[in-house]
């Protein structure tokens, strides 16, 4: 697989190392992902994120079913928080999300 075939994902804590996965699987979970944690409080709670991923990437056309979608939600979660498009609203549990 060619280097631009796959993306590095980020992590907000610099100096914990990531996965890399296929970029048309990147952009698959990055617009579902995008699509369902609303702009404004009070945004959407971590659980409730990870169920939705969970649910919704399965049916995604293209989505290897075979990968853990919610492993993977929570993955692309913490790379959109380190690219700023993503941000949590509270750090305490229950943790609260919002599309910046």
């Amino acid at each position: 697989m060619a280097t631009r075939d796959v993306v590095q994902l980020r992590h907000p804590d610099r100096t914990k190392k990531m996965p890399s996965m296929p970029r048309s699987s990147y952009d698959l979970a990055r617009r579902t992902a995008l699509a369902l944690v609303p702009k404004q409080a009070p945004g959407m709670k971590l659980e409730e994120y990870l169920d939705e991923m969970a649910t919704r990437l399965p049916q995604e056309a293209g989505w290897d079913r075979s990968a853990s979608a919610r492993w993977w939600a929570m993955a692309i979660k913490l790379d959109l928080e380190a690219r700023g498009e993503l941000q949590r609203i509270n750090k305490r549990p229950p943790q609260t999300l919002v599309r910046i």
